[in-house]
């Protein structure tokens, strides 16, 4: 090889040359992540050793770069191995997905569209939006997945969710994830059971409620560093007695059976205070959520029908 093609340290540039991974090689590499050990990597893929360790090695000198560490006992990869890690794990969720399809494609389905999303947007956007999208695409399956944006965003960057209907943590940027916010800003409302105590307070102000449990969002989650930002501004300073879950089915139990207190979207309260099952307490929480919006997984090629909802959304979400 003449040196024009070799870097300082003599490794060879392929930096513009495609890589070429088997999938053995890719086989290997999920192998060696969950075992740490060759020997037992090789097991697993019912090969033996020293072939194992072949395709380790031609895949090091194909790339230039020492995927693994070798160790006493095991091996533990270095950051090129972490890198064709994700690469490797993401091959094979695309695989999974893609033979699910077919399946469906195969019974009759017409496509399938995985959604992940926060709660807020579920009573309204989300609902109006999939019974649009179902009466005119009766045979594309649909997967909504009910979380926080914190626990949705892996998801999406593994490949088990085509889209995101939330928000990045503390408004921060993601090389990999693509944002289209929404105009409007999320409001929220302090929830309590029916006929709370709170609830016929004139001049209510959020640090009346300093005393009661809240039932907030688990730490990390962006709704839970919005409104301990709400409570701070409104000087609660005080270590608040708190239950942490996101989960709305718990949440609207316990509220139901005591005095504790929860904040959530105004969508999602006034949808339960429709039918009785909470009152919203008249009281203002001063700063509004970081706008929501759709996020997609940069430069992955989406489906006919993913492209669909993903308009139908935007229209929706205007």
């Amino acid at each position: 090889m003449s040196p024009d093609l070799r870097d300082s340290t003599g490794t060879a540039a392929h930096a513009h040359a495609p890589l070429k991974i088997s999938s053995r090689q890719i086989a290997l590499i999920n192998a060696l992540d969950e075992f740490r050990n060759l020997r037992k990597a090789a097991a697993a893929m019912h090969t033996t050793q020293p072939a194992a360790s072949l395709l380790l090695q031609q895949l090091e000198e194909r790339l230039g770069v020492p995927l693994f560490t070798r160790l006493p006992r095991g091996m533990e990869p270095t950051a090129f191995g972490e890198v064709l890690i994700r690469f490797a794990q993401g091959v094979v969720h695309e695989f999974g997905h893609a033979e699910s399809e077919i399946r469906e494609l195969a019974a009759g389905a017409a496509g399938l569209v995985r959604i992940g999303t926060v709660v807020g947007p579920v009573p309204s956007l989300v609902t109006r939006t999939l019974l649009a999208f179902k009466a005119n695409n009766p045979r594309v399956r649909i997967s909504v997945d009910v979380g926080t944006s914190d626990m949705l965003l892996p998801s999406l960057m593994r490949g088990d969710l085509d889209v995101v209907i939330g928000r990045l943590p503390d408004r921060s940027s993601h090389p990999e994830v693509d944002v289209e916010l929404f105009g409007t800003a999320e409001h929220m409302r302090v929830i309590g059971r029916p006929r709370h105590p709170a609830a016929r307070v004139e001049n209510l102000a959020l640090k009346d409620l300093v005393n009661l449990t809240w039932i907030l969002h688990p730490v990390g989650s962006p709704m839970r560093s919005r409104v301990e930002n709400i409570l701070a501004l409104a000087g609660m300073t005080e270590t608040l007695d708190v239950i942490e879950t996101a989960n709305l089915l718990a949440t609207t139990a316990m509220i139901e059976a005591s005095d504790m207190i929860s904040v959530v979207p105004e969508d999602v309260a006034q949808y339960y205070a429709r039918y009785a099952m909470v009152a919203m307490l008249p009281v203002e929480l001063p700063v509004p959520m970081v706008n929501l919006g759709l996020l997609t997984q940069r430069g992955r090629a989406l489906s006919a029908a993913v492209i669909q909802l993903l308009q139908q959304l935007r229209e929706h979400g205007g």
